[in-house]
């Protein structure tokens, strides 16, 4: 797994990291205009993009409104929300967007499309499973076992997974703040072979627990753990994949 921290620019106070960033530009102004301020504030800061977040792709052409920012940044892959009618209207921003040589990651459960799997099994029927890319976002299903049901049944989609608490109906708190236990979740992503994007994703007035938070999670990932609680943890993923697969999911 690779852990990725999502920071909105020119929004609170933006720390130095040395950690790959998701650069969140939702809400911002017109990126052409505005992209030489935000150059400036990106090599002042020194920050290494990993990807970028998005609002919502509606229709063909709304991809390529950001071209020019990915390839300044030199990054390939964008997380954005399905704003579209149909699964035939983001197959068509797919294919506008592989033409720029961009990976287009849809948030699952947030857009008019792609709330549930079988839309997302309509989606890669059209487009061919490959070309369809996912991310979840831990905080918004019910609870540990429900988030790892929803990731068991979309298993192969699941490229960004983003790392937020929530208290309450309150979100984007630090992950170790609230009432997910996100530990367990991540030796759980580990049992699961899952080998793609982690993003934390706080609100700006906790961006100062970004380091802190990425360091624990990297020791507690290269730990060795308990073989005991992995065999335990293990049976217990196996009964869930098996409810799955007995719904024919």
């Amino acid at each position: 797994m690779d852990i990725l921290v999502s920071i909105k620019p020119r929004v609170g106070e933006v720390p130095r990291l040395g950690i790959p960033v998701e650069l969140d530009v939702r809400g911002l102004p017109n990126l052409d205009e505005f992209l030489p301020l935000l150059a400036v504030e990106l090599e002042d800061l020194g920050l290494r993009i990993g990807q970028v977040r998005v609002g919502y792709l509606r229709r063909r052409g709304d991809a390529e409104r950001f071209t020019r920012l990915l390839d300044y940044l030199n990054v390939d892959s964008m997380v954005a929300r399905p704003g579209a009618d149909d699964v035939d209207d983001l197959a068509e921003i797919l294919d506008e967007a592989s033409m720029y040589g961009i990976r287009v990651i849809w948030e699952f459960g947030v857009g008019s499309v792609l709330r549930t799997p079988d839309e997302v099994f309509g989606l890669a029927d059209n487009v061919a499973p490959h070309r369809v890319g996912l991310a979840l976002h831990a905080a918004r299903e019910g609870g540990l076992r429900d988030f790892v049901r929803r990731f068991v049944e979309l298993s192969g989609y699941v490229k960004t997974v983003y790392f937020s608490n929530k208290r309450g109906g309150d979100f984007g708190l630090p992950i170790f703040d609230g009432s997910m236990d996100y530990l367990r979740l991540t030796k759980i992503l580990q049992v699961l072979r899952y080998e793609d994007n982690v993003v934390l994703h706080y609100k700006p007035s906790y961006y100062g627990r970004y380091a802190s938070d990425v360091e624990v999670l990297n020791t507690f990932m290269n730990s060795l753990g308990n073989e005991a609680a992995d065999r335990r943890l293990v049976k217990s993923l196996e009964r869930i994949v098996n409810e799955v697969l007995r719904q024919g999911l």
